[in-house]
């Protein structure tokens, strides 16, 4: 008893530091929490993907302010706050990874060009950059080691994108544009833009598997509202696009489902060519060979460096002026020169490579839809890779993120396995 009072005494004259009061600069304890801050992350990756079709725009069809200040909190801060947090274990997982190095390669090279570009505002282009980065480091903090999360947000999110669809057709009926073709919102108020964010939509909802039956009927309501949105927009790569997804999708499905699909699919898509509808040949080539023959053009000045990454440039095709090529292998290289055009190309082959080996899980064949769909689509149009969210986003840097899951879990697995031996 003596020893215990000691004790006590002494506890009792050594000065204690006060605990600091909640409110007085410490921040609540779910703040400090890695699931409140992943909620958050996935919240900005579906407000990313819905505010695409239904915010309101800026100048030529840019993410508007308000849109973009919603992803800063909801997607790009979170991001990085996670993907440094924990000894900064997602970084250095993706870091060994091939396609995550070239990637990383060619964010250096765009943010290299900006000391040739004498650009007025660089520090704009290089949030863009960084933007794309938290975009792609998202998804492997997201998914984790669940990949039916991702399917989840997917479904989610498209059955959103849907429901948009569904709301612009109705406006469609009763005030019907001059041109016939249909648009969304703020990004997608053009038609291609509009019809190849249904298009993406469409794929991920036909291929995800549903087990409730409720919500199953949902996404069979969702997709016939999607085709009927790309059809009302006459995007003839779109159609080209999922067709041919459907003609290679026995590539990576084996059931008899995917066999006749791709039959029947291919059997459509050689009718059209012998006997074309009028609405595919109505409106031409769109002036697409002479907007790439411009192209050809402006890259022969600048073959090497390019203009630097996010310089304006204008081409003139039949009296009109457009401010990008509507070809992503162009636009590449006309900003980005030759060395930029090659590390792009390396990445799409890498992303291709890395769902096929991974094809035996629903997210491998994701990846291959998604890479064959925006393969054909962005020939067309939506070239835009390194900038603010776009539908290019879905297009080019969802797959790739999706590529980079696939290899972390398979080398997590591995890793795992050896331990075990």
């Amino acid at each position: 008893m003596g020893h215990e009072k000691h004790n006590i005494q002494l506890m009792q004259g050594t000065p204690v530091a006060p605990r600091p009061f909640a409110g007085a600069g410490a921040a609540p304890l779910f703040f400090r929490r890695r699931g409140f801050w992943l909620g958050v992350l996935g919240t900005g990756l579906v407000w990313m993907m819905l505010g695409l079709v239904a915010m309101p725009s800026g100048v030529s069809f840019n993410p508007g302010k308000l849109y973009q200040g919603c992803l800063i909190v909801l997607l790009y801060l979170p991001a990085w706050c996670l993907a440094l947090s924990r000894r900064a274990t997602t970084w250095k997982g993706l870091l060994p990874l091939p396609a995550f190095r070239v990637f990383l390669l060619l964010l250096a090279w765009a943010a290299l060009s900006l000391l040739w570009a004498h650009s007025r505002h660089p520090g704009d282009e290089l949030s863009r950059l960084l933007s794309v980065l938290a975009f792609l480091l998202a998804w492997p903090i997201w998914l984790g080691d669940d990949e039916r999360r991702g399917h989840r947000m997917l479904l989610l999110a498209g059955l959103g994108i849907a429901l948009f669809a569904g709301g612009y057709c109705v406006q469609y009926l009763h005030h019907p544009p001059e041109d016939g073709r249909i648009v969304g919102q703020g990004v997608i108020a053009t038609a291609n833009y509009a019809a190849a964010v249904m298009g993406a939509a469409c794929l991920w909802l036909a291929l995800l598997p549903v087990a409730a039956p409720r919500v199953s009927m949902l996404r069979w309501l969702a997709l016939p509202v999607l085709l009927t949105f790309i059809a009302l927009t006459g995007s003839r790569s779109v159609w080209l696009a999922l067709a041919l997804c459907a003609v290679f999708a026995p590539l990576w499905h084996k059931g008899r489902a995917a066999r006749w699909l791709g039959g029947v699919a291919l059997v459509v898509v050689l009718a059209c060519c012998i006997w074309p509808l009028p609405v595919l040949v109505e409106r031409g080539a769109s002036l697409r060979p002479e907007l790439f023959e411009q192209s050809v053009h402006l890259i022969a000045r600048h073959p090497w460096l390019g203009l630097g990454q996010g310089v304006p440039f204008t081409l003139t095709v039949a009296g009109v002026d457009y401010t990008h090529s509507h070809n992503v292998l162009t636009q590449t290289t006309i900003e980005l020169g030759l060395p930029g055009l090659l590390l792009m190309i390396v990445l799409w082959v890498m992303t291709a490579w890395l769902g096929w080996r991974h094809r035996s899980r629903m997210t491998g064949r994701l990846v291959l839809a998604l890479w064959v769909y925006a393969s054909v689509v962005l020939q067309f149009d939506m070239p835009q890779l390194l900038d603010s969210p776009r539908p290019s986003w879905l297009l080019v840097w969802l797959p790739l993120a999706l590529a980079l899951w696939l290899e972390l879990r398979a080398r997590a697995d591995a890793a795992a396995a050896a331990r075990l031996h």
